[in-house]
């Protein structure tokens, strides 16, 4: 039946079958498509930025870090002037030496002193120099001044060094501008740019210097006046900003371009720079810092490899993939419009053939199916009918949420893989009959019948089939084969049992060698009751019999019914010699024969009975099942002839001439336990 025209899905299939629609979902789906372009290519651009601003941040924490260790070596410097009346070179070198500067603060040239002199004192000042074996020391450069500061102490002294010594920096402007903030603040103060004294024609770089103040020990210093009165020197480090820099930036570079002013950001202020050319970067931040009192620039400019590691073709894929997925949505949209009658009318037609074949199948005796060529056995189709045969619904099959292998019994299982498993590699039917178990728990016998269907390349695509109830027609089987079989009565084997059994027993003995023996048992007496209280009262004393005997011999021997209060005991693998096998079998025997004389309570009867019991052993083949029932039948009546309640054992002598056509001769042996005077009597 067609869906009705008025049901919601009907609705908005008319709605998206429309060219109008196919035109809407164009111009919308255009103008997302910019708007996520536009998104992406922001987002991807913010990210750079921020890395890039990360980038530049954790480099200016890196510089600023460094700078500051180093004003730390020049307040160490002083204190050492601080906690001596006197510091000799001898000091100097040691302290200096002990930094470890080379190792651990790479960069700076090198940690020096430089003593305020006054023009009265310089003769004195030099004497005191050339003394301690410098004796061409002199300060430069010349001429008369009011104050000098000569560089009198500077570790390492390496020959760049050695050409700074003796030099009064308070002679260059620049370097005076810092020593007097130096001196007057009491703090570090960095220079501007200069050109150090330790340059040569080599490799000119431009320099810097931080200079600390000394003051003297005993002298007050809380006023800017009172610290120039007190000051007695500068402590101070002299860098090459090209050596420094690429000491603090060298592993930090691969993403940025750094320059370095002093001061303003223009060339004539340029400390160092990481690049010869300068070039329009993406991103490009200033920095500005303070170091020493001194403002410092730092000027990032991105990389072009950083810039094309964050630059991504994304955005433009988002621009021109979804252009071009929303044309051919367009496309589709436009060209389902217009065969949209046509699928309808074809999809009716196929409605309506599913239908007829369901109807079909569904009518078909037995449970139809189709399933997956695999041991899970998903269904693809399953006739409703399985709800009858497993107690779940067909649904729960079909979606997965109950397995059809969980209802087969798990001794089955095997058996229907392998029967199954055989007929796919075959490429033919396959008939299999197993048990399942329902949702109750009752068990019913199935005949599973099927067919695989295959692809052009020969793989198995899935098997169609039927399962039929068949429990009736098994517990007919069954009760037909325990009439074959089985007495009615006790339910034991009967005589055509028995002979197949003992048959059985014989080819096993022939094999291992194994001796066994044959139990011929008929109850005395037995007749009276049945004419005294009824066949119903005799039944239950049989039934009583037959239980007594399993209980009195072992789960693998056989207790048989030949009829009438005759049975017979089967016993295996009773050892290799005949004599402990004939011993073992007599044991078992008076077993039997106590257990049958306890006295019977059949309803309101009492009755005491016994039995005549006959036994003839066995090795091999060479005497067959019948021989041996009638060697044991042989002795039971020699056991009746001896008083009853008693057991005879059949001696086989198949050199003697006799009345058995075999010409086996019967001897009658004595009683098991003793002479025929200690044999237990019976009943007359």
């Amino acid at each position: 039946m067609p869906p009705d025209s008025t049901s919601p899905s009907r609705q908005v299939r008319r709605v998206l079958n429309q060219t109008s629609t196919a035109w809407a979902v164009l111009g919308v789906s255009l103008i997302l498509t910019i708007i996520f372009w536009q998104f992406s290519a922001h987002a991807f651009t913010k990210r750079g930025q921020d890395r890039f601003l990360f980038r530049i941040e954790k480099e200016t924490v890196t510089l600023v870090a460094r700078m500051r260790a180093y004003e730390q070596v020049l307040l160490g410097a002083r204190a050492l002037f601080a906690a001596s009346d006197e510091v000799t070179r001898k000091d100097w070198h040691a302290y200096v030496e002990g930094l470890a500067i080379d190792e651990k603060l790479p960069g700076i040239q090198g940690t020096g002193f430089a003593e305020i002199v006054r023009t009265e004192d310089m003769t004195q000042y030099l004497q005191a120099i050339r003394a301690q074996g410098f004796p061409h020391y002199d300060i430069e450069p010349p001429g008369n001044r009011a104050l000098y500061t000569p560089i009198a102490y500077l570790e390492p002294v390496d020959e760049r060094n050695q050409r700074a010594f003796g030099y009064d920096m308070y002679s260059d402007p620049v370097r005076r501008e810092a020593m007097e903030r130096a001196r007057d603040t009491g703090s570090a103060a960095l220079t501007g740019k200069v050109t150090l004294v330790q340059e040569t024609q080599d490799d000119v770089q431009p320099g810097f210097l931080i200079y600390l103040p000394v003051y003297h020990n005993r002298m007050p210093q809380d006023s800017v006046a009172q610290r120039r009165a007190a000051l007695l020197g500068f402590v101070y480090s002299p860098f090459r900003a090209h050596d420094l820099m690429r000491g603090i930036f060298g592993a930090w570079d691969e993403d940025t371009e750094i320059e370095l002013f002093d001061g303003t950001p223009v060339p004539a202020n340029l400390l160092f720079s990481t690049s010869q050319k300068v070039r329009k970067a993406r991103h490009n931040v200033d920095k500005r810092i303070e170091i020493g009192g001194r403002e410092w620039t730092l000027r990032f400019h991105s990389r072009p490899e950083y810039e094309i590691a964050t630059t991504s073709v994304q955005p433009w894929i988002i621009l021109f993939g979804g252009t071009a997925l929303n044309l051919l949505l367009f496309a589709v949209m436009f060209s389902n419009a217009r065969h949209v009658k046509r699928m309808d009318a074809a999809a009716l037609t196929l409605a309506q053939s599913r239908d007829r074949y369901l109807n079909l199948v569904d009518n078909v005796p037995g449970t139809v199916f189709r399933s997956e060529p695999k041991p899970t056995w998903h269904f693809h189709h399953l006739s409703p009918s399985v709800g009858a045969l497993a107690g779940e619904a067909a649904d729960a099959f079909l979606e997965g949420r109950v397995a059809y292998a969980r209802f087969i019994h798990p001794d089955d299982i095997a058996g229907v893989k392998t029967s199954i498993g055989a007929a796919l590699r075959a490429g033919t039917p396959y008939e299999v009959e197993y048990r399942i178990r329902q949702q109750n728990g009752r068990l019913r016998w199935v005949n599973e019948r099927g067919r695989t269907s295959y692809d052009e390349a020969g793989e198995a695509q899935w098997i169609d089939g039927v399962i039929i109830d068949v429990t009736e027609r098994k517990l007919a089987e069954t009760a037909i084969r325990a009439l074959a079989f089985y007495d009615p009565l006790t339910h034991l084997p009967n005589r055509r049992l028995l002979d197949d059994r003992l048959r059985h027993a014989l080819v096993a003995s022939e094999r291992s060698r194994c001796c066994g023996a044959v139990l011929f048992i008929d109850l005395d007496n037995f007749k009276p009751l049945n004419d005294n209280h009824g066949h119903e009262v005799g039944d239950m004393m049989l039934c009583e019999v037959a239980q007594r005997l399993r209980d009195a011999v072992r789960e693998s021997d056989t207790v048989a019914r030949l009829g009438g209060d005759e049975f017979v005991v089967m016993i295996e693998n009773l050892g290799m010699d005949c004599s402990e096998a004939t011993a073992k079998a007599c044991q078992v025997a008076n077993k039997i024969l106590i257990a049958l004389n306890h006295e019977y309570r059949l309803g309101e009867h009492v009755h005491c009975s016994t039995p005549s019991i006959g036994l003839t052993t066995f090795c091999g083949q060479g005497r067959g099942a019948g021989q041996l029932i009638r060697e044991a039948d042989h002795a039971m009546y020699r056991a009746k002839e001896a008083g009853r309640n008693t057991v005879r054992v059949f001696e086989y002598d198949p050199t003697a001439a006799g009345d058995e056509s075999s010409g086996k001769r019967c001897a009658p042996l004595g009683q098991t336990s003793g002479s025929d005077d200690t044999a237990p009597k019976g009943p007359q």
